[in-house]
């Protein structure tokens, strides 16, 4: 029987076409037959407004927020913390109609817990949250916030409120399941094992000359090279 699922995230989800982890999840749900469902922002920058989009088997919400990216530290925090209540108006005004029986969101950010709740009590769905980072106890860790502090005891409320209202938590690796269960009242058998997903093609690379392609880029010959494809933040630079 088919479902409908809905993602609150922060990607730029234009259609399910596009690589990433989220789209080729949302495209194997899609070719199983359920009905998919997309929130994600656009950001005051881009000078769009809110609109609704039906797009390769997808309806997608773009909700008009504040800047979230490539903006300073005060005018992320206002907008993170406003983005909940700005996509609650959104999917009462547009998606009203629609019953959710599953909701998708992932970490960052952690500050769903508003909406997913809304949606709990509204549709009866099930919540199922992807836990890609662990805030903000990565931000302690970075020295970016106080252990303790102001910001940290909100975000620590905010990060338990989360993880409470979800039905399921997918974690990334069983380290990650043992940390939040170690450091948080969590019903072990709600949380589960959740890597990276990837719809992985097949490219032919035979008529690829490897030696050239490495001096075209200045790579050692006889030295084995990795491709860092992933998000190059702050927190990536400060453990590299």
């Amino acid at each position: 029987m088919s479902k409908n699922i809905l993602l609150l995230t922060l990607i730029k989800i234009e259609d399910l076409e596009q690589i990433g982890i989220y789209t080729d999840l949302l495209r194997q749900l899609r070719d199983m037959g359920h009905h998919i469902y997309v929130v994600r922002p656009i950001e005051r920058r881009e000078k769009g407004k809110t609109e609704l989009k039906e797009r390769n088997g997808a309806t997608i919400l773009k909700v008009r927020t504040l800047n979230i990216t490539k903006c300073n530290f005060i005018e992320k925090g206002i907008s993170t913390l406003s983005i909940e209540s700005l996509f609650i108006k959104a999917v009462e005004h547009y998606l009203r109609d629609i019953r959710f029986d599953l909701v998708l969101y992932s970490t960052p950010p952690i500050t769903f817990s508003g909406v997913v709740s809304y949606l709990k009590q509204r549709d009866g769905s099930k919540s199922y949250l992807l836990l890609k980072d662990i805030f903000p106890q990565n931000a302690v860790d970075m020295k970016l916030i106080k252990k303790g502090g102001i910001l940290h005891k909100f975000f620590r409320r905010k990060e338990k409120e989360l993880y409470d209202i979800s039905d399921f938590i997918g974690c990334m690796s069983p380290a990650n399941s043992d940390y939040i269960l170690e450091h948080n009242h969590i019903d072990p058998k709600k949380v589960t094992i959740s890597p990276n997903s990837i719809d992985v093609s097949k490219v032919d690379t035979s008529h690829f000359d490897k030696q050239q392609l490495k001096r075209l880029f200045n790579l050692p010959d006889n030295k084995l090279i990795f491709i860092y494809g992933g998000n190059l933040g702050i927190p990536k630079v400060l453990t590299t």
